[in-house]
């Protein structure tokens, strides 16, 4: 991946034109990292927007100029932060160590505080994410079924993560079919938009039997943080 962090939100907003966003675009054709930061991008600014929607700014406020893109920044650095939704392998330094830090105290506070409805997010095919979010959702599940505590999980994955769903593809298609027979609550998604992008490739989307195809990821991802569940981003 070539493109700063800049140009990645310039594209997000809209802002990138001529040969620039025709370049970048090219490059997302084929570029797994690209997607999944620009992906990560529209997470983040969708529920910043869910965030702020009801917030009304004080009226002597409304006349000062405002540079929104260095706002949108601050805002989603710091919803990154608490939220703790950027992976820590894409921080370095002193940043990944305090994200480690508020990553920890975030899912310290969610498992011991929410009502129990996780949403997982897999975008990348890396097949030893692929094992972790196998991973985390049986650990969730069993932890709950053996406090007698309800659960509802749903694990949605798009982009390169869509392999783990298919049935010509994923290293784990006996697992995703033990889990979805083992546990009624949980649900597998694939992301609409990443089969489309493989039929427009020429390629048939193989689903595995107990995965569904629902909304695009960010659709669904944004519906259900607005109604409370934790999202877990592997």
């Amino acid at each position: 991946m070539k493109f700063s962090d800049e140009m990645i939100n310039a594209y997000a907003d809209g802002e990138l034109l001529g040969s620039e966003k025709a370049e970048f675009e090219n490059a997302l054709q084929n570029d797994a990292e690209l997607q999944q930061v620009l992906n990560n991008v529209y997470l983040l600014k969708a529920q910043l927007r869910e965030a702020y929607k009801d917030v009304e700014l004080p009226a002597q406020e409304m006349s000062k100029p405002v540079n929104y893109r260095v706002a949108s920044y601050v805002a989603l650095l710091f919803f990154a932060f608490a939220g703790g939704w950027i992976g820590s392998d894409q921080m370095h330094g002193s940043e990944r160590a305090l994200l480690k830090t508020a990553q920890s105290m975030h899912d310290t506070t969610a498992m011991a505080d929410a009502a129990g409805r996780y949403i997982l997010h897999i975008g990348i095919n890396d097949h030893v994410k692929f094992k972790r979010t196998l991973d985390e959702a049986e650990t969730l599940l069993a932890n709950y079924q053996g406090n007698d505590r309800s659960i509802e999980l749903e694990v949605i994955a798009n982009a390169g993560g869509l392999d783990l769903f298919l049935e010509n593809a994923s290293p784990y298609v006996q697992r995703v079919k033990q889990l979805g027979s083992q546990y009624p609550n949980i649900k597998f998604i694939a992301c609409e938009n990443a089969i489309e992008r493989l039929k427009e490739r020429g390629v048939e989307a193989n689903l595995i039997n107990s995965v569904h195809r629902g909304e695009t990821a960010l659709d669904q991802v944004v519906k259900r943080m607005s109604e409370g569940w934790t999202y877990i981003k592997i």
